[in-house]
């Protein structure tokens, strides 16, 4: 058995850094700030003329330098009119993307220590961003569909060629040497699987079926 560490050591990000990299909700609310607006260099609807923007104690705003105009880096965020701390939704993201075999919203609920109603909420709208991926991109793309499932048990009253089928038509994307996308269409017509192609596949790129 290799009990050595596989993880190459300029990508390895363990608990303890997370906990010295995050340790409040302050510090979670820069990040997203710096995320956002880099140095708080923001456009300042009253100025209306990008200028820098400094927190505002107490609250999750940032006020122009200038004029005072506030902005808020949390609108249009998942994180925005929720009364859950900024730091635990940190938590809940660095335990999604760390786990090797994926995480339930019951983990989440026992490691942060919110309800499973709140765990459950942050975990849908994580995974929802997670799933967000850029049109695949690369030079050449191939392309298949298939179908995957079974059929419901025989009922001997029925004809089998009637008995429903569970299966479900998956369509596959890949880029040579890249990413993968695989999503659900309704069937495997020539529209639907255009429509796909259009949808997740760049115009310029190389399509193989």
């Amino acid at each position: 058995m290799n009990r050595r560490q596989n993880i190459p050591k300029e990508l390895r990000y363990t608990r303890n850094q997370f906990d010295a990299d995050f340790p409040n909700d302050d510090v979670c609310l820069e990040q997203v700030k710096e995320q956002r607006w880099p140095d708080g260099v923001v456009y300042c609807e009253t100025c209306e003329k990008k200028r820098k923007h400094y927190r505002v104690t107490g609250r999750t705003a940032y006020a122009c330098d200038r004029c005072g105009h506030h902005v808020y880096p949390l609108v249009g965020t998942i994180f925005e009119k929720s009364t859950t701390p900024l730091r635990i939704w940190f938590q809940a993201m660095y335990l999604m993307g760390s786990t090797r075999c994926g995480i339930s919203a019951k983990q989440i609920q026992r490691e942060t220590g919110v309800t499973y109603k709140t765990a459950w909420r942050m975990f849908k709208q994580i995974r929802m961003l997670l799933s967000e991926d850029l049109q695949l991109e690369g030079s050449t793309i191939e392309m298949d569909e298939t179908w995957v499932g079974g059929r419901e048990r025989h009922n001997p009253k029925r004809p089998q060629w009637l008995e429903p089928s569970k299966k479900a038509c998956v369509v596959g994307m890949v880029e040579r040497g890249g990413r993968v996308r695989a999503v659900i269409a309704d069937d495997t017509s020539r529209k639907t699987l255009h429509d796909i192609a259009k949808e997740y596949i760049l115009l310029k790129s190389i399509v193989h079926r």
